[in-house]
């Protein structure tokens, strides 16, 4: 897997999309930056962050166990 970082040539704003490595998106970023820097550092916190978060099951109103 990898980050797909890139400016959008509709707004000139830094997004980015996590993609397998057969290139297809498994993962967008919802927040837009206006700087190259900011992007790359949504991606560090993301990537430092994501292996602690938990799961939460809508239909059930609650958090799944992380067995």
């Amino acid at each position: 897997m990898y980050f797909y970082l890139y400016k959008s040539a509709v707004d000139e704003q830094w997004r980015w999309n996590l993609k397998t490595k057969n290139h297809e998106s498994i993962a967008d970023g919802t927040e837009v930056y206006q700087n190259k820097e900011d992007a790359i550092h949504g991606i560090h916190l993301l990537k430092a962050k994501a292996n602690a978060a938990q799961v939460f099951d809508a239909s059930t109103n609650s958090l799944l166990s992380s067995n």
